[in-house]
């Protein structure tokens, strides 16, 4: 039997084994209350951008195989591209969360930074299922738990309503803003969704708390071996099968630099090669990682560099390098803001953020050397009722076809290899996706997998460590001093 946990994410690097115990107790009970929160990836809630040019030349419609093995071309779009409610997005994831404090379990769609707060929103149906005794009794309709805002609108144009129209069978859909929890420990007849997108951190919890569905176990096989090929690693996992990465980034403004612009993460953290003010969001997630990669660390060695004191004043020593010349902001959006605006020269940002300022025309180009990227998953609880039904959907959601038919709807990367060759036009701007998706694989080369069991150890000490550090006096105020 092939093991769907054949590809693991990174593994938790070193830690004492006191906070590893203590931070692996907590999340399980988290779990058990129903207390941890699925966050949404960075951007989800964003407002889908006005078209810029021709939509001309997406791929010809091809209908969905049942098969997930069969490679196809995405359906033609029905709908325009779906405008976000108010507010704003992950991920990941993926994908988005609020530009408030951190909730939850702390991935990275929770984290403050990530994205704007997104308008809270009601179910687009009824998520209440009626109690049933037998999964025959309760597989006539599927409760499917996704993000609200142009994100969400993209799974229901592209998955969801598919899935309906193929099956005949309703799906309720429950929409959530980026801090509200999935109770996994909701009995049949609530609003407990039967399948529903969570990040890496909060499938590995969920499992550890048998409180999701192991999609392999009882003899069970949702995906055959040759098929699990076709998935990046990291992306399937015993109770999740990966969707869409999104990613933290640097986003440039070609005008602000007067000969030469910044091409690679070292060049965004080198003020005196290319001199300009930098909008850089006040949290340590993905600034430290990426100061340490812009100082020449490789990416599978940041987090046992970031547990070490010297990684961390390494760290630390490189933002100095540059400290005069950062703007601090407490949001990706006002971040990114400044960039556009030509307030900044260059900044932190994510994926669908600075896709959508791309496609607003605003002068805005991609590092992608660096990117630290984030997977979102669908998964099963399992106190659902329809198991059956939701590995049908799950399996669907993920074949070539739907994956292609969402990122060019909203341009998180595919965690299908052949999803990522066949996704071309965005279908709200004309725009080629394939630069600005985080899977392609020219912008993987140097991309480091953001690791959130090492920040769900070590976040405390680190945001400390982070706090500490602001509040010192500049390198240059102290050698003035000395």
């Amino acid at each position: 039997m092939n093991s769907i946990s054949a590809r693991p994410s990174p593994p938790p690097r070193p830690a004492s084994t006191l906070m590893t115990l203590i931070a692996a107790a907590t999340c399980v009970a988290m779990f058990h209350s129903g207390a941890i929160a699925q966050p949404s990836p960075p951007e989800a809630g964003e407002q889908a951008a006005k078209p810029t040019q021709s939509t001309a030349g997406d791929p010809s419609a091809a209908k969905p195989a049942d098969d997930a093995a069969q490679v196809t071309k995405p359906d033609e779009p029905t709908k325009s591209e779906p405008v976000g409610k108010a507010g704003e997005e992950p991920p990941a994831n993926a994908a988005a969360a609020a530009d408030s404090v951190q909730t939850g379990n702390g991935t990275a769609a929770t984290e403050t930074l990530e994205a704007d707060k997104p308008a809270a929103a009601e179910p687009s149906s009824s998520a209440a299922a009626q109690p049933a005794a037998s999964e025959a009794a309760a597989s006539n309709e599927l409760n499917v738990a996704t993000w609200s805002g142009a994100y969400g609108a993209a799974q229901r144009d592209a998955v969801i309503a598919g899935f309906t129209e193929k099956r005949s069978i309703p799906v309720n859909v429950i929409e959530r803003k980026g801090a509200d929890p999935i109770n996994l420990m909701a009995q049949p007849g609530s609003a407990l969704p039967d399948a529903a997108e969570f990040s890496g951190g909060e499938v590995e919890a969920g499992c550890k708390a048998g409180q999701l569905v192991k999609l392999e176990e009882g003899g069970k096989e949702l995906i055959a071996p040759a098929i699990a090929e076709d998935f990046l690693p990291g992306s399937l996992k015993p109770c999740g099968i990966g969707a869409f990465a999104w990613s933290h980034v640097i986003a440039v403004n070609p005008g602000q630099f007067a000969k030469q612009q910044p091409g690679s993460l070292a060049d965004a953290f080198d003020a005196k090669r290319f001199p300009g003010k930098r909008a850089f969001i006040k949290k340590a997630r993905f600034l430290l990682e990426a100061a340490l990669m812009a100082d020449g660390a490789k990416a599978e060695e940041v987090y046992d560099l970031l547990g070490s004191a010297e990684g961390l004043e390494r760290a630390f020593a490189k933002l100095d390098s540059i400290r005069d010349d950062i703007i601090w902001f407490d949001s990706a959006k006002a971040a990114m803001t400044a960039v556009s605006k030509g307030e900044a020269a260059a900044g932190q940002s994510f994926s669908g953020r600075a896709f959508f300022e791309v496609a607003r025309g605003s002068p805005v180009d991609i590092i992608w050397d660096g990117q630290i990227y984030e997977m979102t998953y669908w998964a099963i609880p399992s106190n659902s009722p329809r198991q059956e039904l939701a590995r049908t959907f799950l399996k669907y959601a993920t074949e070539p076809a739907q994956l292609v038919a969402v990122s060019q709807r909203f341009p998180y990367g595919p965690t299908r290899r052949s999803a990522i060759a066949l996704t071309k036009r965005h279908h709200g701007t004309g725009l080629d996706v394939d630069g600005f998706l985080p899977t392609s694989p020219d912008n993987m080369k140097t991309a480091l997998a953001s690791d959130e069991a090492w920040w769900a150890e070590n976040r405390e000490a680190i945001d400390t460590a982070f706090a500490e550090w602001l509040a010192r006096p500049p390198a240059k105020e102290t050698e003035k001093a000395d």
